[in-house]
């Protein structure tokens, strides 16, 4: 099955969109871009974004501060909205709001190697990839703590080669029992059961975050990584986080939870070939998807065009990275 992307071309050109034109002309056409790049230093949203930004580098919505137990985890989620937003916007690590950003994730590693905070002492591997592939997208791949951060993922699999939310691997009553304590803000983190099966939403976050490093892409524990992943697709998940197999069907950017479409990102990064069994079923789910206008939809039901001029390009570069891109 084939995509028809000159017709997905037309269509986002003909939206106007000032951060999908930068985009398109710079990852799929391949022509200058001085133009747009200069308008998007000006672009009203990224502005509004930077000059939201709280003095420790990072975001967080208000009505979410001076909260003892969740203002951390509201300021790495909204931190890290925004860092995926700003990158969008052509923002890079020359900027001194970035270098901030940048600092304030870093404030999150703990001694061990691990991003922590997001669920409270816990580990969170989730989060910590989401961190890593922000970091890397800022080209900060080869600083020592990056590299710390990726040894420690690589520490903290599962026998089978993945990962999960290692308190996920506990019993519920185990998990009600141990937050039911006074001292729950000085436990140790969980270690995972490693004989339990891997979560295919954990490995997949996991996986965009070794496919945006430079380091790690070509690594035979990232090529196992994606193996074992694509072997799940549409299937459900072996742990209660957006378990239904449906959420594969759930397309979507800037990507955060596994879908299919952010996991064919990682796997062209990676060097997957578009013939690959799994891949190629996939990639035929996603061209099936099409619009007749030619374009594809975003996930969400309350997803809006912008939405969808994004999860177009993301698929244009999916078939480009996959050696699939036709003009």
């Amino acid at each position: 099955m084939k995509a028809n992307t000159n017709k997905a071309i037309e269509f986002l050109l003909a939206r106007g969109n000032l951060p999908i034109l930068y985009w398109l002309k710079k990852d799929i056409l391949e022509v200058p871009v001085e133009r747009e790049y200069k308008n998007l230093q000006k672009y009203a949203t990224r502005i509004r974004i930077l000059e939201s930004q709280r003095e420790n580098g990072g975001w967080c919505r208000r009505e979410y501060e001076d909260q003892p137990r969740w203002e951390k985890t509201y300021y790495i989620v909204e931190t890290l909205r925004n860092a995926f937003r700003l990158h969008d916007f052509a923002c890079t690590g020359i900027l001194e709001e970035v270098q901030n950003l940048i600092q304030f994730l870093f404030s999150t590693q703990s001694k061990e190697g691990d991003f922590r905070g997001a669920y409270l002492n816990e580990y969170a591997p989730t989060y910590h990839a989401l961190i890593l592939e922000v970091l890397c997208l800022y080209g900060v791949d080869g600083d020592k703590r990056i590299q710390s951060a990726f040894r420690w993922l690589m520490r903290h699999r599962q026998a089978d080669g993945g990962w999960v939310i290692p308190y996920r691997t506990m019993s519920k009553l185990e998990l009600k029992e141990r937050y039911d304590s006074e001292d729950q803000h000085k436990l140790k983190p969980v270690k995972p059961d490693t004989s339990k099966p891997f979560s295919h939403l954990v490995t997949g976050m996991v996986l965009r975050a070794l496919a945006a490093s430079p380091t790690w892409r070509n690594h035979k524990d990232t090529k196992r990584a994606g193996e074992i992943l694509s072997q799940r697709f549409f299937k459900d998940d072996m742990y209660e986080d957006r378990q239904q197999a449906r959420f594969w069907e759930e397309i979507t950017y800037p990507f955060w939870a596994t879908d299919v479409l952010s996991s064919l990102d990682s796997l062209a990064k990676i060097g997957f070939p578009p013939d690959h069994e799994h891949t190629q079923q996939a990639l035929n789910w996603v061209l099936s998807r099409q619009m007749s206008q030619g374009y594809w939809e975003a996930g969400f039901k309350k997803s809006t065009l912008e939405d969808h001029l994004w999860v177009t390009l993301s698929v244009m570069r999916i078939l480009k990275n996959f050696g699939l891109f036709e003009i």
